[in-house]
This record gives structure tokens, sequence and C-alpha cells, in this order.
């Protein structure tokens, strides 16, 4: 297996489990909705930071995705009783691009990718143009620069002496944090982080036929910012060692709808 063919997740990115407390800062009419129930925080750094309320309406913004195929998914985060930790699908997932090192002609293929995890997922995804933050998974989840709300996933780029996750085989990794929402114990995932290895990537692209490759790399990594873990069925793209496979197998777009279908933050 070449080292460029193989595919990872790191699954401590993040703020998974991040600490929850309790802040009556920024009342607003939510807070005012939901009196006697203290809004959630989070600690950033040496500080605490109040999570932030939802952008618009709970109301999904396309149909769900009804599988017809079954086969191997699995999910990185779960909640006992609840099921996986997933996004909330009725906003759109912003994203951004971090551009430094960047292969040429890898801005389609991103794109593409993105449109594919769109299709199988029936989640919206909206592209935030390019960003001076590197794309690390210590980065702050809430970020002035990017608003008032989590801070948008992020696709960057890396050599593996930059970062060493992307030693050896590894040409990409990738992960969201499992937060609380504003109110309550439900979980939700946020500001994702993909740090593709962009040697790997152009030795990759310039080969024959491996655009569609690199694409089916990308596809993989955005399953683990969504949710989703490694398998071991060599015939599914969320399996760990893929060489070849450039398609989504019957159990990752089975696990892809689910991604999708999570319950709306509703304050």
């Amino acid at each position: 297996m070449s080292r460029a063919s193989r595919l990872a997740v790191l699954v401590t990115c993040g703020v998974a489990g991040a600490l929850v407390f309790a802040s009556w800062q920024d009342i607003g009419i939510a807070d005012l909705q939901n009196f006697g129930t203290p809004r959630n925080s989070l600690i950033e750094g040496e500080g605490e930071v109040t999570i932030p309320l939802p952008d618009g309406p709970a109301q999904r913004r396309s149909a769900v995705i009804v599988p017809d195929t079954t086969g191997s998914y699995d999910f990185l985060f779960q909640t006992p009783g609840e099921g996986p930790v997933r996004y909330d699908p009725c906003r759109p997932i912003s994203w951004v691009l971090a551009p430094g090192g960047m292969p040429s002609g890898a801005v389609p293929l991103l794109h593409a990718a993105v449109d594919r995890v769109a299709s199988a997922t029936g989640m919206e995804f909206v592209y935030e143009g390019t960003t001076s933050e590197p794309a690390d998974f210590e980065r702050n989840l809430i970020q002035p620069q990017y608003g008032e709300g989590f801070a948008p996933v992020i696709v960057g780029w890396a050599t593996e002496d930059q970062n060493p996750d992307l030693a050896d085989s590894v040409t990409g990794v990738g992960g969201s944090s499992a937060v609380n929402g504003a109110y309550g114990d439900q979980r939700y995932l946020h500001s994702g982080v993909i740090v593709l290895d962009s040697e790997d990537m152009i030795r990759l692209i310039d080969s024959r036929g491996g655009e569609e490759l690199a694409q089916a790399i990308v596809m993989h990594e955005w399953g683990h910012v969504l949710g989703l873990a490694h398998v071991s069925d060599p015939e599914e793209l969320m399996n760990a060692s893929n060489s070849s496979v450039t398609e989504w197998g019957p159990g990752d777009l089975e696990g892809l709808a689910i991604a999708g279908s999570g319950p709306c933050e509703d304050v």
C-alpha cells in the first residue's frame, strides 16, 4: 500500500466532551424563554465562553435522506440512549479553506467532495472562502473573526514535518468537537477540522487516475467531520486503509444518512 493511499482520523480532536458550565452572560430572548435554565458554556484556554444560540429556525433545510443500502458504519461519538452525536441538520454547515501549501488543481476536488457529502447526508454546506487561520485541532471553537457562532469547518494542508499526525502512510486527518447545545444535555458536533498531507496529495493528483482517489480521501475525512468512524470492511470508503475505493460504499451511505438526520437544536 502506498503512503499516499492511507486514510486516517485524529479521534482526540478538538474539545470532544468539552466541560460545560452554566452562565448568565449575554441574556437574550431565548434565555428569557428558558428562564430558570442558565445557558451552557465551555472552557477555551483560560476563559469561559457562552455557547452560542443556533441561528435561524429549527426546521430542516432539506428532506431526510432514506438510505436504500445497508453495510458497515460506526460513529466516533455516542450518547447512551440517544445515539450518535451529529451536526444540527436545521442549520447549514459552513466551511473555510486555509490555502497555504495547497496543491495546484485541488480546489475543484475539494468542492466536488463536499457536494458528494451533501448529497449523501441531505445537509446544506456553505463555502465561506479562504482564511488565515491555520488548520489545527487545538483551534478555539468560537472565534470573533467568524462572528458570534461556532467557527466553521476548516480544511487545510500540512507536511508530515509540520504535523506529525500525517507521518508514515497517513494522507489526511479529520474530526469535529462534540459540545452541548445552548441549553440542556443534548450534544452536537461543531467546528470540524480537516488536515491533508500536501506532499502526498501532490503526488496523487499528478498520477494517472489519482484525482479520483484524492477526492475520495477528502470525502473520507469529511465523513469523520460528520462523526463517522473507521470500519473494517474494505469495500467501504470509511475503511482505514483504502487504496482503491473512490465511491461511497453501502455502509458509508447508510451512516451518512444517519449523520444527516440528527436532532435540530430548538431553543
